[in-house]
């Protein structure tokens, strides 16, 4: 059955992708829609304008703190797979004599969770802090994997300050049980990427394992040097490996505060078919050139590893073998952290952040096909159109398994627009959930008919989301009404 409204509708064109993309710039001068975050206790994290950039979300700057934010409105299935790119500066701070420290953390978490970050310092924001001082904290709420970029070192140990801070890690036990002492990396211990793991149980003083770290600083390493250490899954020890043939590049090259240095990470993750592991790669890219930085490493979901238990009466860490455990969850966000400690300071910047299935060219399960939904309007050419209203039912009749609470609207691409609601110089859209139908108003007026306005929208099916589908709504000639904002016929 057609229905006929008093509209005027504009026309757009538009490609076709079939991959779907989020894309976040995060650089305008105000805090962008769809992000939460959180500072540190002391509150000396950037603020306002200091945070808001032109260049990016600014998570720490001179002054020592940190503080995060997450993409709130955007939930991944990692069961799917999925690639996320962003830039990132540490960059030194120009005045303060001091070089770039502390580091960021990327993090992925449970999406059931409330966004709370982790302990700063050595711990980077995602880990724990189980010390008896005041800077006891737990880690990052709902925390399934931290990739630290750790200009400092610390972020793979138990802790760079004894009486304050305390946590898993490559402990001394660690290392002397394989014959080696801390100062196996030599000039290699600091500008790591480290790896940890989910937090485990509900106090958040456990887990977060260290899986593996790998140097990637100023040296090129020596190929007999040892830069890398290993999780054995069996066992809890660590394997600590030399360069093995590394690509070249330094995590710290950040520029300076005047003039930072982006650097483009590319985190890809696929789950085990089973859902027993996930494989994380992490790449970096600077032009077209593009270097492997940790190959498809197997983060396995239960292995052996050691928890700690305070100090002995001699000074020595109290560790215990435990199973770790954990699992996909449903949903994961996505976050940053950045740092300044001490006398190693740094303005740490995130922007062009982008999420999109693991295989641009179609790798993964595909979102299905939706039909695209047409409606034809009565207009006038003599009468204003504006507030003219029209409704189209989405998915009439469908035998589709729809969850019709993730109904979005997106561009052609499958970028996301509005939940439930957007606005533009031609028109509003609303979607209702509970009646599966849009409604569109007219905001401009002196359209004229055979005129068209499109809009896209997408839903998950059977837990995957679709392609964008169209809703076009045209126009066509009807006599001069009354009231414009009422003509609807039936049975065309």
């Amino acid at each position: 059955m057609k229905k006929y409204y008093y509209l005027m509708i504009a026309c757009f064109s538009l490609l076709t992708l079939q991959a779907q993309v989020y894309e976040y710039p995060l650089t305008g001068t105000e805090k962008p829609s769809g992000i939460v975050e959180e500072w540190d206790r002391g509150g000396s994290a950037p603020s306002g304008s200091e945070r808001y950039t032109t260049e990016g979300i600014v998570l720490s700057h001179d002054r020592v703190g940190y503080s995060g934010f997450a993409i709130d409105d955007l939930e991944i299935d990692l069961r799917k797979g999925t690639k996320i790119e962003f830039e990132y500066a540490m960059s030194s701070i120009l005045g303060t004599g001091y070089g770039a420290g502390g580091g960021m953390t990327f993090f992925l978490f449970d999406a059931e969770k409330k966004f709370k970050l982790g302990y700063g310092r050595s711990a980077l924001g995602y880990a724990y802090n189980e010390s008896n001082s005041t800077a006891r904290l737990s880690g990052l709420a709902g925390g399934y994997l931290g990739i630290g970029f750790d200009l400092s070192g610390g972020f793979k140990g138990t802790g760079a300050m004894r009486a304050y801070e305390m946590r898993e890690g490559i402990s001394n036990k660690r290392y002397e049980e394989v014959g080696v002492t801390p100062n196996v990396f030599g000039n290699y211990y600091d500008s790591h990427i480290t790896l940890r793991g989910a937090i485990q149980g509900n106090t958040g003083f456990r887990g977060n394992p260290v899986l593996y770290s790998q140097y990637y600083g100023y040296y090129f390493p020596d190929p007999n040097e040892t830069t890398t250490a290993l999780l054995d899954y069996n066992t809890g020890a660590y394997k600590f490996e030399r360069a093995n043939n590394s690509p070249y590049f330094n995590i710290a090259n950040g520029g300076n505060s005047s003039n930072p240095n982006f650097q483009k990470i590319i985190v890809e993750l696929v789950p085990e078919e089973d859902e027993s592991a996930m494989y994380v790669t992490v790449k970096a890219k600077e032009g077209n050139n593009e270097v492997v930085l940790i190959d498809n490493f197997y983060y396995k979901h239960n292995f052996k590893t050691y928890a700690i238990d305070g100090y002995d009466f001699s000074g020595e860490l109290k560790e215990y073998e435990y199973d770790f455990n954990t699992r996909i969850p449903n949903k994961v966000k996505i976050g940053f952290v950045g740092l300044s400690i001490d006398f190693a300071q740094q303005k740490t910047i995130i922007r062009n952040v982008k999420v999109s299935p693991i295989d641009d060219n179609g790798g993964g399960d595909e979102g299905v096909d939706l039909e695209d939904e047409y409606e034809e309007i009565c207009i006038s050419k003599n009468l204003s159109s504006e507030g003219a209203v029209a409704f189209i039912d989405i998915l009439e009749d469908t035998d589709y398994n729809v969850d019709w609470s993730s109904f979005m609207f997106v561009d052609v691409d499958g970028n996301k627009k509005g939940d439930d609601y957007y606005s533009d110089y031609y028109a509003k859209w609303e979607y209702d959930r509970y009646d599966k139908q849009v409604k569109m108003t007219v905001q401009f007026d002196f359209y004229k008919p055979e005129e068209n306005l499109e809009i896209y929208y997408s839903v998950l099916v059977d837990g995957v989301r679709s392609k964008p589908a169209m809703i076009r709504v045209r126009s066509i000639e009807c006599g001069a009404i009354a009231n414009p904002q009422i003509n609807t016929k039936s049975d065309h």
